[in-house]
Parts: C-alpha cells; structure tokens; sequence
C-alpha cells in the first residue's frame, strides 16, 4: 500500500484523547504557552534587530575613520572597536538563541498535556527540522557579522 493510503487510513482510525487536565489548570498550560511563543518570536526579532544595529554601526565606523582619516590614533581604536561589537554582538545572539531554547523546552514539556490532536499537528514539522532551520539562521547571521568586521576593519585598515 502506498504511504498516501498509509496516511489516509490512519486519519480515519485517528481517536482525539483530550486533556486530562481540569479548566484552570489547562488554561495555565494555554497562557504559559503562549507566553513561550510569544517570547520566542520576540527573542527572534531582537536577533534581527542586534544584526541589523551592528551593521549599521559598522557602517558608521567606516564613515567615522573616513572623515577623520588624519587621526590615526581614532581610526586604530574604531578598529579594535569593531573587533569587540562584533564579539559582543555574536555573544548577544547566541543569548537570544538560549532563550528561545529554554521557551522551546517549556513547550514541549507543556504539550505533553495537551490533548493528542495538537500533538499531532504540531508534529507536522519534526523538532529536528525546526532546530535545523534555527540554528542555520544563528549562523548565518554570525556569518554576516563576521564578514561585516572583516570588510569594516579592511576599510579601516587602509585608511591607516
């Protein structure tokens, strides 16, 4: 039989358990969980938001050491600057991907109490998957970062 038959004959023997748990207690489980998401998504906009800020005061490092490329002394020290936001910026993300995963946890440990027919269709998308796609973005915006110091410090360095 082809996995589409498979998967069609297991929706129509599919039995919803609900929760076992009494209405407050569920509708804990229900505002914590949202509480998570809700963190998680704001968590994910701040990764973007230290990106984009960094970038920026890349971009104004290398205006800064232009406009001010007879002292020698300040265009050093914006250098080693850029050396530490990007540092400090790198360290900033990796938090923030800490703290989704600590939502993430708290989740998964809330769904267990959830009835069976969330279960299922949260499971659409495996966790491994979505830990993919997540941690593919924590490098990529590292990887951006790096570059933007090493392009910044090379235009830095050559007003030197």
């Amino acid at each position: 039989m082809s996995q589409v038959g498979k998967n069609n004959i297991e929706e129509l023997h599919f039995e919803n358990e609900p929760s076992e748990l009494d209405e407050a207690t569920h509708a804990e489980l229900l505002m914590m969980h949202n509480q998570s998401c809700t963190a998680i998504l704001f968590a994910k906009n701040l990764q973007w938001k230290t990106v984009g800020a960094t970038l920026l005061v890349f971009g104004a490092n290398i205006a800064i050491s232009h406009l001010s490329s007879e002292n020698s002394f300040l265009i050093s020290v914006l250098g080693w600057f850029g050396i530490l936001l990007v540092l400090a910026a790198i360290l900033v993300l990796c938090m923030y991907q800490a703290w989704q995963f600590n939502e993430t946890q708290k989740i998964v440990m809330l769904e267990k109490h959830l009835s069976t027919l969330y279960r299922r269709v949260r499971d659409v998308k495996s966790r491994r998957e979505g830990n993919y796609h997540r941690y593919t973005m924590l490098i990529m915006m590292v990887s951006v970062l790096i570059a933007a110091a090493f392009v910044s410090n090379t235009i830095i360095a050559h007003l030197l």
